[in-house]
């Protein structure tokens, strides 16, 4: 019965060490660290000796051998007919003021270089998280949430920034307070410092009661601080869904009870905090009564009893700061384990030992008995999947919604890997290449265009960073766009929305397309988004798709009758196959999906239909 408690305790001990490891390149300054902070526990005891001598001076008591020491080099130093007794005492002043200096002095520099490795391991670890995220393959992102891998970026690093600094600063300042004050205790009584220092332990017991339940509730309120992230950041993202449907209220209601829920839990951890410490100081002060009892009994002098209570005082702090290290480093774990899920999650998309560069031209591309699933257990989204494009060709895909159109485009740039079979690039296969040189020659224009809060002529190179003016303008030239970008009030150099939400539908897509363009990729993917465009908006992006096309092997996920019309092959999938294969006019006359398809989707086009109409279902 006692295992399964130990085992969290454990598990957040690995966790922290293996957060600690990450300080290994600082291990000089956190050396240089605990010498200042062993100056900072060490003129603590000179502090209690020269306050006991000097008090015993001035209010009389037991003489202190660094009263003895004092009084003799005085009388060594100084000549008779001076105030022995004054300069004595003002020596033994002096050496006060010198420790409580030194003790400054050591705490400023030890804190100062443990947030120095503490920053600089969060730095390293901020960094390798959202290098990690953008490395991942595209599949994590189906099963994560975007709000969620923000908060483990931003807020996790923050608890873990907090964990390190107050962890290893107690744990390089506490010990030696703690070790200096139960020395000044043994030099005062040390009968009553034995009595004093056995019955301490007590007050650790509330550490071990709290940490678990700290633990516990910080990771549980860790995820609800990425449910709430996720949350606004779908809600401001889809806005103008949320006030078309007028879901306002519904919406606020269930950020509202995220928001309680992480309320609960932090005051739940907060009361853990805050109910150790009062526990302690009544513990604390049963002590310093009995104390008192035992100096009454005794005649303990009053320099002695002064000192021994401030000692015992002394020792409260650090065990109140050490007692904080357990809460401190449950903490730090639960974010950390978070923060090492994503470090953890393994490569299934990357490059091969001794992948090599792709260069020279792309004759062919072949599929050859592709599966593909999203995960073990699930169902094939595409299934014996052949294919052969040759240089210059025009694959157009069809098929209704969820058919595996875009999942088949995606394995060419290996955003996903087949299950089974192989795609090949003139017989090589794909993973012989190193995924930066295969993506390069590859362009990629989405249905949903993504664009960044930067300018045009950035957006237009994000791929390409150091494309010439004249480079970028001649794509956006071929993408039609060019004299759009001009009549914006600084041109090129306009910044423009996050998401590109000041520009038109049709604008965004030309500047996409301009994107794709200015690499001259061999390779063209294009998701044919012009069903929501109005006319004009149509016409100006279908002329920047046909000049995009010239020249490219290109996989188009077919809206367009004119599309359709002009492809070298028309492969029509369903239900993750293709179930037929052809030119426009082979596969109309049989009657098959492609001939059902047509009439509902296609042939209204050319009877003047709106272009509302284009779009598969």
């Amino acid at each position: 019965m006692s295992s399964p408690p130990r085992q969290p305790m454990k598990q957040a001990a690995q966790t922290y060490l293996r957060l600690l490891a990450r300080t290994r390149p600082c291990l000089g300054r956190l050396l240089l660290a605990v010498v200042f902070g062993g100056m900072f526990g060490g003129s603590i005891f000179g502090m209690f000796a020269a306050a006991r001598g000097g008090m015993s001076r001035i209010f009389g008591g037991t003489a202190t051998p660094l009263n003895e020491a004092a009084s003799a080099w005085v009388a060594r130093w100084y000549a008779g007919g001076l105030d022995h007794d004054g300069l004595v005492t003002g020596l033994l002043l002096a050496l006060l003021l010198f420790f409580v200096i030194l003790r400054g002095v050591g705490f400023f520099l030890s804190k100062y270089l443990i947030e120095w490795v503490a920053q600089y391991v969060i730095l390293g670890l901020r960094n390798e998280v959202f290098a990690r995220i953008l490395r991942l393959p595209l599949l994590y992102f189906t099963s994560s949430r975007t709000g969620e891998l923000m908060s483990r970026t931003l807020n996790d690093t923050q608890l873990i920034e907090r964990g390190i600094t107050e962890v290893i600063c107690d744990l390089v300042q506490q010990p030696f307070v703690l070790i200096a004050a139960a020395a000044a205790l043994c030099i005062t009584d040390l009968r009553l410092a034995v009595y004093s220092l056995v019955l301490f332990p007590v007050c650790i017991l509330p550490i071990r009661i709290f940490g678990r339940r700290v633990r516990r509730h910080a990771r549980a309120g860790q995820e609800r601080m990425a449910d709430l992230s996720s949350l606004q950041q779908e809600v401001v993202s889809g806005a103008a869904i949320v006030k078309a449907f007028g879901t306002e209220v519904r919406e606020e209601e269930r950020f509202g009870r995220l928001s309680h829920d992480f309320f609960r839990r932090q005051i739940k951890i907060t009361a853990a905090k805050a109910a150790m410490s009062p526990l302690i100081e009544v513990l604390a002060a049963f002590g310093a009564c009995a104390i008192l009892v035992y100096a009454r009994r005794t005649g303990l002098d009053l320099p002695s009893l002064t000192v021994f209570l401030a000692a015992m005082f002394f020792m409260y702090a650090p065990v109140k700061r050490l007692s904080r290290v357990h809460l401190f480093i449950q903490q730090g774990s639960a974010a950390a384990e978070r923060i090492f899920a994503i470090l953890d999650t393994p490569d299934t998309v990357c490059d091969l030992p001794g992948a090599r560069e792709l260069a020279g031209p792309i004759r062919e591309i072949r599929y050859e008995r592709v599966a593909f699933a999203y995960g073990p257990g699930q169902p094939p989204v595409l299934s014996g999947i052949e294919l052969t494009a040759r240089a210059g060709e025009l694959i157009a895909l069809v098929g209704s919604s969820g058919s595996g159109k875009t999942t088949l485009v995606n394995l060419l740039p290996r955003f996903f890997d087949p299950v089974s079979g192989r795609v090949l690039l003139d017989g090589r296969d794909l993973r012989e290449f190193t995924l930066a040189s295969l993506r390069r020659r590859i362009g990629l224009v989405t249905q949903e265009t993504i664009l960044f809060n930067d300018t045009v002529f950035r957006n237009i190179a994000y791929g390409e960073p150091a494309a010439t003016r004249e480079e970028v303008e001649a794509a956006a030239r071929k993408a039609h766009a060019h004299d759009f970008i001009l009549a914006m009030p600084n041109g090129y150099d306009t910044v423009i929305a996050e998401r590109g939400l000041l520009l038109s539908g049709g604008q965004r897509q030309r500047l996409a397309i301009a994107r794709a363009l200015l690499r001259d990729p061999p390779i063209l993917i294009l998701d044919e988004a012009t069903s929501a465009l109005d006319t004009e908006s149509e016409r100006a992006v279908q002329a920047a798709i046909n000049e995009a096309m010239q020249g490219r092997t290109v996989f188009a996920i077919a809206h367009r009758l004119s599309t359709i019309q002009r492809a070298d092959q028309i492969l029509v999938l369903d239900q993750g196959v293709i179930a037929e294969r052809g030119r426009h006019e082979e596969l109309l006359a049989r009657d098959g999906i492609y001939r059902r398809l047509y009439h509902l989707q296609f042939e209204p086009q050319t009877m003047g239909a709106p272009s509302a109409s284009h779009s598969p279902p």
